[in-house]
């Protein structure tokens, strides 16, 4: 991670740089690391993939893609997908989550206590306690309209006393960095302007993110923008037909889920499974296996 990136990200979703170029390495060796463009036009084409063929995305856009990624990949000869968050891009807005994981995790009160628009009562006085609280709160907003939602995080911040956001100021990339990811050979796709859970945003405000992402993409580094990953998996539905039409009314190649699984010949192409990386999978054995057992639930 980079710095401040573990204020706002949980740390079992992160790899240490380590362990990811142990990662890549491995893959280098043992698989055909190919671009995402070149998986989902086989797909559409119905031809065969080449043997062990694999594509690596990364979510949100935090720096650390850039500092940290990118030399690795460019030293094991590899390409990625990085998925940015375009309003987060030059940390214009912090995104919504990582504003949530540090008022909880930062917060020097013992207790947060909301009464509107949902009222709990979290103690926060341990690790695991704080830790229960972020996942209370986590699964309610990602399940409630962008408005309630954004109420909420309001009401967490103002009984957490957080009022200085400058850590936070800084863990996201610039337009800049995302030019030089894909000066350098790799693609960029989109992930909404703000992260909100698409399905319990209205049709308006489902295809402002949509297609504001894109066109923001665009008007930044040109060209058409072929990939989009729909945000908030991990136990939220995040995925419906009628975003899914949205995503094809925007003319993208492909979306990415949060579901596990490997891709297969005939797979929807706007509802495509991906295999997580985390930090249990430091090591090179949990790594493999999480590849194989993930190959398995396709």
């Amino acid at each position: 991670m980079a710095d401040g990136t573990h204020l706002c990200l949980d740390p079992g979703l992160a790899v240490a740089p380590e362990a990811f170029d142990r990662q890549c390495a491995y893959l280098a060796r043992h698989y055909t690391v190919i671009s995402l463009d070149q998986m989902v036009d086989a797909l559409t084409e119905g031809t065969p993939l080449p043997p062990k063929a694999v594509a690596l995305t990364f979510d949100d856009g935090y720096l650390d893609n850039h500092t940290h990624a990118l030399p690795i990949l460019k030293r094991h000869g590899l390409s990625a997908t990085f998925y940015v968050t375009t309003d987060c891009i030059d940390n214009r807005a912090i995104l919504w989550t990582g504003l949530l994981r540090f008022a909880v995790f930062t917060t020097e009160r013992p207790l947060l206590e909301i009464t509107s628009p949902v009222p709990f009562r979290l103690p926060l006085r341990t690790p695991i306690e704080r830790k229960e609280a972020f996942t209370k709160l986590i699964v309610t907003m990602k399940n409630v309209p962008t408005s309630r939602r954004l109420a909420i995080l309001a009401a967490v911040r103002e009984a957490a006393g957080i009022e200085d956001l400058s850590p936070l100021k800084g863990i996201m990339m610039s337009w800049d960095q995302v030019v030089e990811l894909r000066d350098a050979g790799m693609t960029i796709g989109a992930h909404t302007l703000s992260h909100p859970n698409l399905p319990n945003a209205t049709e308006d405000e489902a295809r402002r993110e949509i297609f504001g992402s894109r066109d923001a993409i665009t008007e930044r580094l040109g060209g058409k923008v072929r990939h989009f990953s729909y945000p908030n998996g991990r136990g939220s539905a995040h995925l419906t037909e009628g975003i899914k039409q949205i995503v094809a009314e925007a003319g993208f190649a492909s979306a990415t889920t949060s579901l596990t699984g490997a891709i297969q010949a005939g797979d929807d192409r706007l509802a495509l499974k991906r295999i997580g990386v985390y930090l249990r999978h430091g090591a090179l054995p949990e790594f493999s296996l999480g590849i194989e057992r993930g190959k398995l639930q396709a």
